[in-house]
């Protein structure tokens, strides 16, 4: 009496890259209001989470975080260090600096 019906199956239809997508749109919120160290935070997590060769870090998303890390001139010290890493890694993907 209690057997699983044959006719349903699961298919997953969603996006593959929603999660990369999500945390693009996240970060990019972040450095808009000028939130440095949130959008710093979700760009590692973006990179060692979501980034592949195949899909690397967007050079804009790039580019926005290190202009909110710029324009936080009461946390310039503090923020050098996360934007000197940034341009490591826009170097290592390939992007002009």
């Amino acid at each position: 009496e209690d057997c699983p019906p044959d006719e349903i199956t699961f298919t997953d239809a969603g996006d593959p890259d929603f999660d990369f997508k999500a945390l693009v749109s996240e970060i990019q919120e972040k450095s808009e209001i000028g939130h440095w160290k949130a959008a710093t935070r979700k760009l590692k997590k973006l990179s060692k989470r979501y980034a592949t060769p195949l899909r690397p870090v967007p050079e804009k998303t790039y580019i926005a975080v290190l202009e909110a890390c710029l324009a936080d001139r009461l946390h310039g010290a503090r923020a050098s260090e996360p934007a000197r890493k940034i341009l490591e890694s826009m170097a290592e993907d390939g992007y002009t600096i």
